[in-house]
């Protein structure tokens, strides 16, 4: 159901007549055995808006064999009768059959015949003993009252523990809802203190302001129990068990007037001859409790003013209801009315196209803001791997934070540690010559680094690159399952394919900032390493407390020119690698991937044999989608039925 109806529940034991008292409303036969007979909910919407008896009969499939709720409901048309009414039982049979056993297609049942479906075991195998699930009756009758109510299983008490409880959750999930009118069935060959059906409406109606009481079987009740007579005759009156919309005594057929096929007519003519002439019934001066006819009638009149109390808010809900399965339908993937080839060629170049706009930041910018995090990431990571430089004779000494320069994470370099590698560095030179090996080396230290923080960006842009694609995939070709695990499959291989070579060029890249160092940047360099020699120097003599010797001054300025040149070439190394690496990349792989991918998709798509038929294939709508574009469908049909309905309705 799509909200809460107002609508009449039918409740009642398995032996309490309910059966008999829809029938004596409908006009038609319902199934009748000495057993359970009704093993799932029945709803009868009946009209009298037409000029010709019609009886239809769907299939609303809401819940899985293990009674969860499925997602979509599923209206299946099973029948439609035009003439016998006499066939309404057994294809009332049949549908039951079908809703208690899902597993096999609805066809199975259609031409099963009543012997073949009395020898079905409800409960044993794959055959449900109930289910949630609903048969819809439509009965359309020009003599008939406008009427919808739901008969609901009886409750057993001579079955298994299980089955007990399935038809107890049955009725009490149907009779919770506030628009909905409980109406008990109550035989009076029991006591009013044994229904157990009273006592669930009880349950969910405290204060008995929806529920209905029909007590049925009033010819069963002998002259000489009179302490009964009085007793329901007090119920009747409302002096027992009091209801706000008190109860109703209905005398219905019996097996042989059933045999007689009586009409209706004459059947309600023998009802009320019953009361009329039978104790304490023929006593009462307000007949208006007696009898099917009166009994309808007003609940219908109750069931209408429900109806128009609450039309307002039923009018709200359903246009909003529409607004949304409208909207819902509107947004899922339009069915491709063009011919599969040129359907998959379009919506591959769509898609190629709406790639390199994301590639060259155009459109869907995630995946450049992704790509420029890490990018930002990765200098960050190279900026860490400065030389940390003490200007100090010994860190030992010297470990004031005011006093450090460099902020490296590799070293630390004090003096001591820059004469050391200049020391080791020494073959031939001349005296007063640095050489270059010890600047080399120091410079090496930092840069041996940088492979694993490049090999990170590279893998983090990888996966992002990914990413973005599945999203377009996704967003491009969801509707055709095939068509996109296809170009899934594709694109995953052309982008492992640039990965290849752009890491090539990357690894090169890393090969060029090992040996020679090398820059052209003069201006830069000579720029930087002045700053960086006075920024060490100044530091230096800040740190001492008397001045070294002349060999020591001679030997710190060495080191202190080391660590300059070795800062400013850092500098420029390290600038033009942060630019570089993300360029090769976005051009490598990215762009690469970008520019390949549609002429990587044809050549697969459209060659081999039989391309028109694996084009149809691929071309296939995936079954959840279609199952939902359906269902959508019909909801949006029978929200505007209702809608149409609701309009005709006058406060």
């Amino acid at each position: 159901m799509f909200f809460d109806l107002p609508q009449i529940a039918v409740i009642g034991a398995q032996s309490a007549g309910k059966s008999s008292l829809i029938e004596a409303i409908s006009g038609i036969n319902v199934p009748r055995d000495s057993g359970i007979c009704t093993r799932c909910p029945v709803q009868l919407s009946m009209s009298s808006f037409v000029k010709e008896w019609e009886c239809s009969i769907s299939l609303r499939i809401e819940y899985d064999p293990s009674g969860n709720q499925q997602g979509n409901s599923t209206l299946i048309d099973f029948c439609t009768l035009s003439s016998n009414r006499t066939n309404v039982e057994l294809w009332l049979r049949r549908a039951q059959a079908s809703i208690l056993w899902r597993e096999r297609p609805v066809s199975d049942f259609q031409n099963m015949s009543l012997i073949e479906l009395k020898r079905l075991k409800p409960g044993e195998g794959s055959m449900l003993a109930f289910s949630m699930n609903v048969i819809q009756v439509r009965l359309e009758d020009p003599e008939a009252t406008d009427l919808t109510f739901i008969d609901l299983p009886g409750l057993i008490q001579n079955a298994s523990e299980n089955e007990i409880a399935i038809a107890h959750n049955l009725v009490e999930k149907n009779i919770q809802g506030a628009e909905t009118l409980v109406l008990v069935t109550i035989p009076m060959s029991d006591e009013m203190e044994n229904q157990e059906s009273a006592r669930l409406a009880k349950q969910a109606d405290p204060s008995g302001i929806r529920t209905i009481g029909v007590l049925t079987k009033p010819d069963t009740i002998t002259r000489g129990a009179i302490g009964a007579r009085e007793r329901w005759k007090d119920i009747l009156q409302g002096k027992l068990y009091p209801l706000h919309h008190g109860y109703y005594c209905v005398r219905l057929a019996d097996d042989e007037e059933r045999a007689k096929r009586l009409s209706r007519a004459e059947s309600e003519a023998l009802s009320s001859e019953f009361f009329k002439k039978t104790d304490p019934w023929s006593q009462f001066v307000d007949r208006s409790r007696f009898g099917v006819p009166n009994f309808v009638k007003d609940i219908s009149r109750l069931l209408l003013g429900m109806i128009e109390a609450n039309l307002p808010k039923l009018r709200i809900a359903v246009d909003q209801m529409i607004q949304e399965c409208s909207k819902e339908l509107e947004a899922m993937p339009a069915v491709p009315t063009s011919d599969p080839s040129t359907e998959i060629l379009l919506r591959v170049s769509d898609f190629c196209r709406e790639v390199k706009r994301a590639v060259m930041g155009e459109d869907h910018k995630f995946l450049v803001h992704d790509n420029q995090r890490h990018y930002q990431a990765f200098k960050t990571a190279i900026e860490r791997t400065t030389p940390d430089f003490w200007p100090f004779d010994s860190k030992e000494l010297f470990m004031n934070p005011g006093l450090h320069v460099s902020g490296g994470t590799v070293g630390p370099f004090d003096l001591e540690d820059v004469l050391k590698e200049i020391a080791e560095a020494l073959t031939w030179e001349l005296p007063g010559t640095v050489p270059f090996d010890a600047i080399k080396n120091i410079v090496l230290k930092s840069t041996t680094n940088w492979p694993a923080s490049t090999n990170k960006c590279f893998d983090a842009v990888f996966q992002s690159t990914r990413s973005a694609i599945e999203v377009l995939v996704n967003s491009h070709f969801k509707q055709f399952s095939k068509l996109e695990t296809l170009i899934t499959t594709l694109s995953h291989s052309e982008l492992d394919a640039c990965r290849v070579e752009a890491l090539i060029l990357i690894q090169k890249l890393l090969s060029h900032e090992s040996v020679p160092l090398y820059t052209q940047n003069l201006q830069y360099f000579a720029a930087e390493k002045s700053k960086w020699l006075s920024n060490y120097t100044n530091v230096h003599r800040t740190s001492r407390s008397s001045p070294p010797g002349p060999t020591m001054t001679s030997s710190y300025d060495d080191a202190l020119s080391v660590m300059a040149t070795v800062s400013a070439y850092f500098q420029v190394a390290s600038k033009r690698f942060v630019d570089h690496i993300p360029l090769a990349i976005e051009h490598e792989l990215n762009q690469v991937f970008a520019t390949n991918i549609h002429q990587r998709l044809l050549d697969n798509i459209i060659s081999g044999s039989d391309v028109p038929g694996r084009m149809q294939d691929l071309l296939s709508e995936d079954e959840e989608i279609t199952a939902k574009r359906e269902f959508l469908k019909q909801r949006l049909a029978r929200l505007r039925e209702i809608q149409e309905r609701l309009s005709q309705f006058s406060i």
